[in-house]
C-alpha cells in the first residue's frame, strides 16, 4: 500500500496537463482507486474535471457527440438541452450504477428496477455508434455501447427482469424466476393493464426483443394477441396502424410492443433454415444498412425484404371483440384462439423516381410527418420466398414519424388489379435499421374487417452470413 501511495505522490507532483494525459488511459475503477490514495489525488479527480472524466467515459462508451451529429434537424433541436447540459462524470456514474443494479438483481433479492435504469439503457442505445465507417475509423470494430449492453444482460441470469418487470407507477408484481417451477405464468411486464404501462418501458422491450422467459410464456403471447387483435386499438385517427389515436402520427409503443412480441416468434416459426431473425439492440441501430447507389433513397427502400403476417380465424376475431365489449358477458381470453401465420414473403421493390405515385390517393395520409426528409414512393412485387408462388403487386410510401427519429412505412397489396390490404408499419430502430413491424387491415376499412400483425426485414440482415459491424 505504501508503494502505491508513494507512486501516486510522485504522479500528483506532475504538471496537471501531463497527469491528466496519464490518467486518461485508466478505467473508471482505477481512476477512483487513484483518487483514494491522498487528498491531492482526490481533489484532482473531482467531478468538475470534465476533461479527465470525458477521457475516462470514452474508455468505456462511444462518444455521444458522434450519434448526436447524425440526428436530423428536428431530433437535434429536441436534443439541444441534453447536449448543452451533458456532464461526463454524472453520465458515467449513472451508466455504471445501472450496470451495478442489473448485476446485483439476484434470484433471492427482489430488486426493483426504476425508470432511471430503463431510461439509462435507452440512452446508451440511442448514443451507440452505428456507422460502420466511423467504427473502422476509430478501429473499434464494434460499438462500445453495444458491448456494454451485452455485458449488462449477460452478467446476471435475472438482468432481463428490467424488460419484464419495469413499471414506474405500480407496485412490483414480479418474483424470482427460480421461485416457481411453472414457466407459464404472468411475469412479463406486458401483462400489466396497458393504460398503466409507461411508454419508455414498451419502447425498451421493442428494442431489446424477446426475453427467454417471454418465449416460454403462453400467457405473454396471449396478452400480446389481446392487444393486436382488438379492433379498438387503432382506427382512422391512427391511419389503421400502430400509432396514437389522436391524429398526432406518434407511435403507440404499447401496440408496437405487442406486434413485435408476436411477430418475432412467428417469423422464427416459419423462416427457412438459411434465414435468421434479426433481433436485439444491434439490429435496431440507425444507418445499420449502408446507403444504396440511389442518392435520393435515404430509407434504403430499393432491394429485397422478407417477412410474414399472422391472423385469427375471422369467426374467432369477431367473437373475441364482441365478447369483450361493455355490456357483454366476459368471453374467453385470447389464449383460447388459434393464431395462424402466413408463409415467408419476399418483397422486391424499387424507388419511384418518376413521381408517378405521388397523386395516388390511397398513398396519402392525414397524419403529420416530419419533413426533414422527403416522403418516398416505391413499387414492386411480393412473392413466396424461394417458391413459385405468383407475384403480387405492391406499392407504398416511406416517411419520418414526427420527431424525426423513427420511420413509417405503408404497403398496399393488390390482387388482380384491385387493392386489397393496407399495411401500416414502423421501423423502431430508425433510418436503414432492422425490422418493420405493424398492422394490416383491409384497404376499404369496412366495419369489423380483419386485422392482424406483420413484419418485414431487410433480406441482408436475415442472411446468416451477415455479421454486424464488419
Amino acid at each position: 500500500m505504501s508503494t502505491v501511495t508513494d507512486m501516486s505522490g510522485m504522479l500528483i507532483e506532475l504538471a496537471p496537463e501531463l497527469l491528466e494525459n496519464i490518467l486518461s488511459f485508466l478505467q473508471p475503477r482505477d481512476l477512483v482507486s487513484f483518487g483514494s490514495t491522498c487528498h491531492k489525488a482526490n481533489a484532482f479527480i473531482r467531478p468538475t474535471n470534465q476533461v479527465l472524466w470525458r477521457s475516462t467515459f470514452l474508455q468505456v462508451f462511444d462518444d455521444p457527440r458522434d450519434a448526436w451529429k447524425s440526428l436530423l434537424p428536428t431530433a437535434r433541436a429536441a436534443n439541444y438541452c441534453r447536449e448543452t447540459q451533458w456532464d461526463w462524470y454524472r453520465e458515467l456514474r449513472r451508466r455504471l450504477l445501472a450496470f451495478k443494479m442489473m448485476r446485483e438483481s439476484g434470484g433471492e433479492a427482489r430488486q426493483w428496477f426504476g425508470g432511471e435504469t430503463a431510461d439509462t439503457i435507452i440512452e446508451i442505445y440511442e448514443t451507440a455508434s452505428s456507422s460502420e465507417v466511423h467504427l473502422r475509423q476509430t478501429q473499434q470494430g464494434t460499438s462500445l455501447n453495444l458491448d456494454f449492453l451485452n455485458r449488462c444482460f449477460s452478467s446476471s441470469l435475472h438482468a432481463e427482469r428490467i424488460i419484464h418487470d419495469f413499471h414506474a407507477d405500480i407496485e412490483p408484481f414480479s418474483i424470482p424466476l427460480d421461485a416457481i417451477p411453472d414457466l407459464d405464468r404472468p411475469l412479463t411486464r406486458s401483462m400489466v393493464p396497458r393504460q398503466r404501462v409507461p411508454e419508455s418501458a414498451s419502447q425498451l422491450h421493442v428494442l431489446y426483443g424477446l426475453t427467454e422467459r417471454e418465449v416460454y410464456s403462453k400467457r405473454a403471447k396471449a396478452s400480446a394477441r389481446g392487444i393486436v387483435y382488438d379492433w379498438a386499438v387503432t382506427g382512422p385517427d391512427a391511419d389503421y396502424g400502430p400509432f396514437q389515436k389522436d391524429k398526432s402520427g406518434l407511435i403507440n409503443w404499447q401496440v408496437l410492443e405487442a406486434v413485435t412480441s408476436l411477430m418475432i416468434r412467428n417469423f422464427d416459426a416459419v423462416r427457412s433454415g438459411h434465414l435468421r431473425t434479426p433481433r436485439g439492440f444491434q439490429y435496431n441501430l440507425p444507418n445499420l444498412i449502408p446507403k444504396n447507389s440511389l442518392p435520393d433513397d435515404w430509407a434504403g427502400v430499393s432491394g429485397a425484404w422478407v417477412g410474414t403476417y399472422a391472423f385469427l380465424d375471422y369467426r374467432d376475431l369477431v367473437h373475441y371483440n364482441f365478447a369483450h365489449q361493455p355490456g357483454h358477458p366476459q368471453g374467453p381470453g385470447p389464449d383460447t384462439y388459434e393464431e395462424a401465420c402466413g408463409d415467408v414473403m419476399q418483397l422486391q421493390v424499387k424507388l419511384d423516381q418518376d413521381g408517378e405515385l405521388k397523386d395516388d390517393w390511397r398513398l396519402q395520409t392525414n397524419l403529420p410527418v416530419c419533413d426533414d426528409l422527403p416522403m418516398l414512393y416505391f413499387s414492386g412485387t411480393s412473392s413466396g420466398h424461394r417458391s413459385r408462388r405468383s407475384r403480387i403487386a405492391v406499392r407504398g410510401t416511406v416517411s419520418l414519424v414526427p420527431g424525426g427519429r423513427h420511420v413509417r412505412w405503408r404497403f398496399l397489396i393488390s390482387y388482380g388489379g384491385a387493392d386489397q390490404w393496407q399495411l401500416e408499419g414502423v421501423q423502431p430502430g430508425g433510418i436503414r435499421s432492422g425490422g418493420i413491424f405493424g398492422l394490416w387491415t383491409h384497404c376499404d376499412h369496412e366495419e369489423s374487417s380483419p386485422v392482424g400483425p406483420f413484419c418485414y426485414f431487410p433480406l441482408e440482415l436475415c442472411c446468416k452470413i451477415h455479421s454486424f459491424g464488419t
